[in-house]
Protein backbone atom coordinates (compact mmCIF):
# COMPACT_ATOMS: atom_id res chain seq x y z
CA UNK A 1 0.00 0.00 0.00
CA UNK A 2 1.35 3.66 -0.64
CA UNK A 3 -0.10 6.37 1.19
CA UNK A 4 0.18 10.30 0.71
CA UNK A 5 -0.24 12.46 3.60
CA UNK A 6 -0.95 16.02 2.05
CA UNK A 7 -0.80 19.49 3.83
CA UNK A 8 -1.45 22.96 1.65
CA UNK A 9 0.43 25.70 3.27
CA UNK A 10 0.49 29.46 3.02
CA UNK A 11 2.86 31.66 5.08
CA UNK A 12 3.07 29.85 8.01
CA UNK A 13 6.25 28.42 7.86
CA UNK A 14 6.85 27.86 12.05
CA UNK A 15 3.50 26.40 12.25
CA UNK A 16 4.52 23.89 9.93
CA UNK A 17 7.83 23.02 10.87
CA UNK A 18 5.52 21.93 14.19
CA UNK A 19 3.52 19.66 11.55
CA UNK A 20 6.24 17.87 10.06
CA UNK A 21 8.47 17.47 13.53
CA UNK A 22 5.10 15.11 14.76
CA UNK A 23 4.97 13.88 11.65
CA UNK A 24 9.03 12.74 12.13
CA UNK A 25 7.98 11.14 15.44
CA UNK A 26 5.05 8.83 13.59
CA UNK A 27 5.34 4.85 14.25
CA UNK A 28 4.62 3.97 10.67
CA UNK A 29 4.32 0.40 9.88
CA UNK A 30 7.17 -1.42 8.24
CA UNK A 31 5.23 -2.57 4.96
CA UNK A 32 4.01 0.99 4.18
CA UNK A 33 5.20 3.22 1.38
CA UNK A 34 4.56 6.73 1.97
CA UNK A 35 5.29 10.19 1.11
CA UNK A 36 5.25 13.75 2.64
CA UNK A 37 3.10 16.22 -0.23
CA UNK A 38 3.58 20.08 0.69
CA UNK A 39 1.91 22.48 -1.06
CA UNK A 40 2.90 26.35 -0.93
CA UNK A 41 -0.16 28.18 -1.73
CA UNK A 42 2.31 31.07 -2.83
CA UNK A 43 4.03 31.52 0.81
CA UNK A 44 6.19 34.81 0.92
CA UNK A 45 8.06 33.18 4.24
CA UNK A 46 10.65 30.78 4.64
CA UNK A 47 8.14 27.98 4.01
CA UNK A 48 10.68 26.19 1.45
CA UNK A 49 13.61 26.53 3.86
CA UNK A 50 11.23 24.42 6.53
CA UNK A 51 10.05 21.79 4.09
CA UNK A 52 13.65 20.95 3.08
CA UNK A 53 15.16 20.85 6.23
CA UNK A 54 12.59 17.65 6.55
CA UNK A 55 14.04 15.81 3.94
CA UNK A 56 16.46 13.55 5.84
CA UNK A 57 14.11 12.65 8.11
CA UNK A 58 10.70 12.10 5.82
CA UNK A 59 9.63 10.93 2.26
CA UNK A 60 8.79 15.07 1.63
CA UNK A 61 8.30 16.78 -1.42
CA UNK A 62 6.90 20.18 -2.20
CA UNK A 63 4.87 21.19 -5.03
CA UNK A 64 3.69 24.57 -5.84
CA UNK A 65 0.24 26.07 -6.36
CA UNK A 66 0.82 29.84 -7.14
CA UNK A 67 -2.94 31.03 -6.89
CA UNK A 68 -3.73 31.07 -3.85
CA UNK A 69 -6.82 29.63 -2.21
CA UNK A 70 -7.44 26.25 -0.24
CA UNK A 71 -9.60 24.26 -2.80
CA UNK A 72 -7.01 25.13 -5.37
CA UNK A 73 -4.30 24.27 -3.80
CA UNK A 74 -5.77 21.10 -2.56
CA UNK A 75 -6.56 20.13 -5.66
CA UNK A 76 -2.72 20.54 -6.92
CA UNK A 77 -2.10 18.43 -4.38
CA UNK A 78 -4.68 15.73 -5.37
CA UNK A 79 -2.59 15.91 -9.03
CA UNK A 80 0.57 15.29 -7.48
CA UNK A 81 -0.45 12.41 -5.02
CA UNK A 82 1.12 9.07 -5.56
CA UNK A 83 -0.46 7.23 -3.07
CA UNK A 84 -3.74 4.79 -3.45
CA UNK A 85 -5.14 7.31 -0.40
CA UNK A 86 -4.51 10.68 0.61
CA UNK A 87 -4.48 11.65 4.38
CA UNK A 88 -5.36 15.08 4.56
CA UNK A 89 -4.16 17.85 7.70
CA UNK A 90 -3.50 20.91 8.19
CA UNK A 91 0.09 22.91 8.79
CA UNK A 92 -1.19 23.79 11.94
CA UNK A 93 -2.02 20.67 13.57
CA UNK A 94 0.17 17.97 15.82
CA UNK A 95 -0.57 14.83 15.07
CA UNK A 96 -0.45 11.40 17.18
CA UNK A 97 2.46 8.73 17.09
CA UNK A 98 0.17 6.36 15.71
CA UNK A 99 -2.10 9.11 13.45
CA UNK A 100 -1.31 7.25 9.88
CA UNK A 101 -0.94 3.73 11.27
CA UNK A 102 -4.42 3.86 12.59
CA UNK A 103 -5.70 5.32 9.38
CA UNK A 104 -3.66 2.39 7.69
CA UNK A 105 -5.41 -0.61 8.99
CA UNK A 106 -8.69 1.01 8.97
CA UNK A 107 -8.10 0.84 5.04
CA UNK A 108 -6.89 -2.47 5.43
CA UNK A 109 -10.00 -3.40 8.03
CA UNK A 110 -12.65 -1.37 5.55
CA UNK A 111 -11.08 -2.09 2.12
CA UNK A 112 -14.22 -1.39 0.44
CA UNK A 113 -14.80 2.33 1.93
CA UNK A 114 -13.50 5.17 0.09
CA UNK A 115 -13.63 7.66 2.90
CA UNK A 116 -12.60 8.13 6.46
CA UNK A 117 -12.12 10.90 9.47
CA UNK A 118 -10.73 10.98 12.55
CA UNK A 119 -10.63 12.86 15.96
CA UNK A 120 -9.53 16.68 16.49
CA UNK A 121 -8.62 17.80 19.57
CA UNK A 122 -7.90 21.34 20.57
CA UNK A 123 -4.05 22.70 21.71
CA UNK A 124 -4.84 25.99 22.84
CA UNK A 125 -1.78 28.80 23.34
CA UNK A 126 -1.27 30.07 26.69
CA UNK A 127 -2.91 32.11 28.45
CA UNK A 128 -6.12 30.53 27.16
CA UNK A 129 -9.33 33.19 26.89
CA UNK A 130 -10.69 33.46 30.37
CA UNK A 131 -14.15 32.65 28.74
CA UNK A 132 -13.33 29.95 26.34
CA UNK A 133 -13.69 27.06 28.27
CA UNK A 134 -17.19 27.59 29.07
CA UNK A 135 -18.01 27.99 25.37
CA UNK A 136 -15.99 25.71 23.93
CA UNK A 137 -19.07 23.15 23.00
CA UNK A 138 -20.71 26.24 21.21
CA UNK A 139 -17.69 27.35 19.32
CA UNK A 140 -16.46 23.75 18.15
CA UNK A 141 -16.85 24.47 14.76
CA UNK A 142 -14.87 26.96 14.56
CA UNK A 143 -11.33 24.85 15.58
CA UNK A 144 -12.72 22.16 13.87
CA UNK A 145 -13.28 19.84 17.03
CA UNK A 146 -14.28 16.63 15.88
CA UNK A 147 -14.48 13.68 19.02
CA UNK A 148 -17.20 10.83 18.40
CA UNK A 149 -16.36 8.89 21.21
CA UNK A 150 -13.67 5.78 20.72
CA UNK A 151 -15.58 3.04 18.47
CA UNK A 152 -15.75 3.15 14.68
CA UNK A 153 -18.76 4.93 13.62
CA UNK A 154 -20.13 4.46 9.55
CA UNK A 155 -20.18 7.53 7.61
CA UNK A 156 -23.18 8.90 6.36
CA UNK A 157 -24.25 12.06 4.37
CA UNK A 158 -27.73 12.48 5.86
CA UNK A 159 -26.44 11.34 9.71
CA UNK A 160 -22.53 12.26 9.74
CA UNK A 161 -20.56 12.36 11.59
CA UNK A 162 -19.02 15.05 9.74
CA UNK A 163 -15.74 15.19 9.38
CA UNK A 164 -13.17 18.16 8.65
CA UNK A 165 -10.34 19.38 6.77
CA UNK A 166 -7.75 19.07 9.55
CA UNK A 167 -7.71 15.68 9.52
CA UNK A 168 -9.51 12.97 7.19
CA UNK A 169 -8.29 10.64 4.12
CA UNK A 170 -10.07 9.38 0.97
CA UNK A 171 -9.32 6.75 -0.83
CA UNK A 172 -7.56 8.17 -4.44
CA UNK A 173 -9.74 6.44 -6.88
CA UNK A 174 -12.88 8.46 -5.29
CA UNK A 175 -11.03 11.35 -4.94
CA UNK A 176 -9.99 12.16 -8.28
CA UNK A 177 -13.54 11.59 -9.84
CA UNK A 178 -14.97 14.58 -7.01
CA UNK A 179 -12.42 17.80 -6.93
CA UNK A 180 -12.90 21.17 -4.76
CA UNK A 181 -14.88 23.58 -5.60
CA UNK A 182 -12.83 27.16 -6.22
CA UNK A 183 -15.93 28.76 -5.12
CA UNK A 184 -15.19 27.33 -1.25
CA UNK A 185 -12.96 27.48 1.15
CA UNK A 186 -10.76 30.68 2.02
CA UNK A 187 -8.95 32.35 -0.98
CA UNK A 188 -7.73 36.47 -1.58
CA UNK A 189 -11.18 38.70 -1.16
CA UNK A 190 -13.31 35.49 -0.30
CA UNK A 191 -14.80 34.09 2.45
CA UNK A 192 -16.48 30.71 2.37
CA UNK A 193 -15.83 27.55 4.11
CA UNK A 194 -16.95 23.78 3.19
CA UNK A 195 -14.51 22.83 0.82
CA UNK A 196 -13.72 19.63 2.58
CA UNK A 197 -17.00 18.85 3.60
CA UNK A 198 -18.49 18.90 -0.21
CA UNK A 199 -16.57 16.80 -1.18
CA UNK A 200 -17.24 14.43 1.20
CA UNK A 201 -20.91 14.50 0.98
CA UNK A 202 -20.67 14.04 -3.21
CA UNK A 203 -18.41 10.83 -2.79
CA UNK A 204 -20.96 9.49 -0.01
CA UNK A 205 -23.71 10.65 -2.53
CA UNK A 206 -22.45 8.46 -4.91
CA UNK A 207 -22.70 5.52 -3.08
CA UNK A 208 -19.16 5.37 -1.34
CA UNK A 209 -19.02 3.84 1.81
CA UNK A 210 -16.63 5.35 5.14
CA UNK A 211 -15.75 5.06 8.58
CA UNK A 212 -14.61 7.42 11.50
CA UNK A 213 -11.42 6.46 13.22
CA UNK A 214 -11.41 7.39 16.72
CA UNK A 215 -7.76 6.66 17.13
CA UNK A 216 -6.76 8.50 14.14
CA UNK A 217 -6.09 11.47 16.33
CA UNK A 218 -4.81 15.34 15.77
CA UNK A 219 -4.67 18.50 17.86
CA UNK A 220 -5.60 21.59 16.18
CA UNK A 221 -3.41 24.21 17.23
CA UNK A 222 -5.25 27.21 18.56
CA UNK A 223 -2.65 30.76 18.67
CA UNK A 224 -4.14 33.74 21.21
CA UNK A 225 -4.97 35.29 17.40
CA UNK A 226 -7.97 32.93 17.59
CA UNK A 227 -9.19 33.02 20.90
CA UNK A 228 -11.03 36.41 19.97
CA UNK A 229 -14.76 37.26 19.51
CA UNK A 230 -13.64 38.78 16.55
CA UNK A 231 -12.03 35.53 15.46
CA UNK A 232 -15.14 33.82 15.75
CA UNK A 233 -17.02 36.76 14.48
CA UNK A 234 -15.27 36.21 11.34
CA UNK A 235 -15.77 32.49 11.03
CA UNK A 236 -19.54 32.73 11.34
CA UNK A 237 -19.74 35.79 8.83
CA UNK A 238 -17.59 33.19 6.02
CA UNK A 239 -19.98 30.60 7.13
CA UNK A 240 -22.73 32.74 6.57
CA UNK A 241 -21.53 34.18 3.35
CA UNK A 242 -21.37 30.20 2.46
CA UNK A 243 -24.56 29.66 3.14
CA UNK A 244 -25.89 32.54 0.94
CA UNK A 245 -24.00 32.11 -2.03
CA UNK A 246 -23.40 27.78 -2.46
CA UNK A 247 -27.00 27.48 -1.02
CA UNK A 248 -28.40 29.92 -3.34
CA UNK A 249 -30.03 31.38 -0.24
CA UNK A 250 -33.79 32.54 -1.39
CA UNK A 251 -34.37 36.35 -0.17
CA UNK A 252 -37.37 38.43 -1.04
CA UNK A 253 -37.53 41.91 -1.43
CA UNK A 254 -37.57 45.09 -1.04
CA UNK A 255 -33.59 45.54 -1.40
CA UNK A 256 -31.96 48.62 -0.72
CA UNK A 257 -28.52 49.05 -2.36
CA UNK A 258 -28.75 45.39 -3.55
CA UNK A 259 -29.47 43.96 0.11
CA UNK A 260 -33.02 43.20 1.18
CA UNK A 261 -33.84 45.83 3.41
CA UNK A 262 -35.24 42.98 6.21
CA UNK A 263 -31.42 42.13 6.14
CA UNK A 264 -29.90 45.72 7.21
CA UNK A 265 -32.56 45.43 9.99
CA UNK A 266 -31.42 42.02 10.74
CA UNK A 267 -27.73 43.04 11.38
CA UNK A 268 -28.14 46.01 13.20
CA UNK A 269 -30.45 44.34 15.58
CA UNK A 270 -28.05 41.67 16.15
CA UNK A 271 -24.92 43.33 16.66
CA UNK A 272 -26.75 45.81 19.09
CA UNK A 273 -28.12 42.28 20.88
CA UNK A 274 -24.47 41.02 21.27
CA UNK A 275 -23.26 44.14 22.31
CA UNK A 276 -25.90 44.17 25.24
CA UNK A 277 -25.28 41.05 26.08
CA UNK A 278 -21.34 41.39 26.22
CA UNK A 279 -21.76 43.85 28.97
CA UNK A 280 -24.53 42.03 30.56
CA UNK A 281 -24.45 38.21 30.48
CA UNK A 282 -22.35 35.21 30.96
CA UNK A 283 -19.66 34.18 28.08
CA UNK A 284 -22.25 31.57 27.04
CA UNK A 285 -24.88 33.81 26.56
CA UNK A 286 -22.94 36.58 24.56
CA UNK A 287 -21.04 33.87 22.58
CA UNK A 288 -24.81 32.85 21.21
CA UNK A 289 -25.50 36.36 20.15
CA UNK A 290 -22.00 36.93 18.56
CA UNK A 291 -22.42 33.87 16.67
CA UNK A 292 -26.00 35.38 15.15
CA UNK A 293 -24.48 38.78 14.45
CA UNK A 294 -21.62 36.71 12.62
CA UNK A 295 -23.68 35.01 10.35
CA UNK A 296 -26.10 37.44 10.05
CA UNK A 297 -23.22 40.05 8.51
CA UNK A 298 -21.95 37.40 6.03
CA UNK A 299 -25.39 36.99 4.32
CA UNK A 300 -24.95 40.61 4.40
CA UNK A 301 -21.35 40.55 3.26
CA UNK A 302 -22.45 38.22 -0.10
CA UNK A 303 -25.57 40.39 -1.31
CA UNK A 304 -23.44 43.35 -0.98
CA UNK A 305 -20.34 42.12 -2.97
CA UNK A 306 -23.04 41.06 -5.89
Amino acid sequence: MFATIAICTLNRAESLRRNLESLARMRVPNDLRWEVLVVNNGCTDHTDDVISSYARCLPIRRESEPQRGISRARNRALDAAKGEYIVWTDDDTVVDPDWLAAYIEAFRRWPESAVFGGAIFPRYESPVAEWLPACEHLISYVYALRDFGGAPIPLSREQGPEIFGANFAVRALEHRRVRYNPELGMSPGRYRLGEETAVVGKILALGASGYWIPDARVEHCIGRHRQTPAYIARYYAAYGETVASYHNDPVTGPFLFGVPRWMWRSVVQKWICYRIHRLVSPAPVWVRHLKDYGFAKGKFRYWWNQ
